[in-house]
């Protein structure tokens, strides 16, 4: 088999997020890079005859996108931390020009968001940089996160989204990996 070298593919990629692909914004520097997680629950249909399974079916598939943001803003924590924003101007009587997270009661919904990612793709080279970009259209924040203040560690927040099929997209239910050529 034959090697192609500008197929091995490394680089760091830029992590939107947003209400909706028209408003998704740059969230900044990301540790520990974006993953994009593919897990399908399989199912062994068992006959007697063979003992074994006699066919195999997929019953889910879970699609989960995790990174870590660097950048400890307001608004990177509202997002590590499945809130819309929650991010404003602080309320009267703080300093002009304080911005304040409001941390309220979550409903049962939680929020939904694009979620975009733009890295190297096959093909790039020291002078030529192709990029592949991923869109999930149906992203919900999903796990647990915390952050800490320590001395010698910068404060990020862990963060894992479950991405959601939407129906109306035919195809493409989970999102798009777009290389560019």
């Amino acid at each position: 088999m034959a090697v192609t070298f500008t197929n091995i593919v490394v680089g760091q990629a830029e992590f939107y997020l947003g209400a909706t692909l028209g408003t998704i914004a740059n969230v900044g520097a990301t540790q520990e890079g974006v993953n994009i997680g593919w897990e399908p629950d399989m199912v062994d249909i068992e006959v007697d005859q063979f003992g074994d399974a006699a066919r195999v079916v997929q019953s889910m598939t879970k699609v989960t996108v995790t990174t870590t943001l660097a950048e400890a803003t307001l608004t990177n924590l509202a997002h590590a931390w499945g809130y819309a924003t929650g991010v404003g101007a602080a309320e009267p009587g703080l300093q002009t020009g304080d911005t304040d997270f409001n941390i309220g009661l979550h409903g049962v919904y939680p929020e939904e968001k694009v979620i975009q990612f733009v890295g190297n793709a096959p093909g790039s080279t020291a002078t030529t940089t192709l990029t592949r970009t991923y869109t999930c259209n149906r992203a919900i924040q999903y796990s647990a996160s915390e952050h800490s203040l320590q001395r010698a560690e910068n404060s990020s927040f862990p963060t894992e989204f479950r991405i959601l099929p939407n129906p109306a997209n035919t195809g493409n239910e989970y999102g798009t990996i777009l290389d560019q050529t």
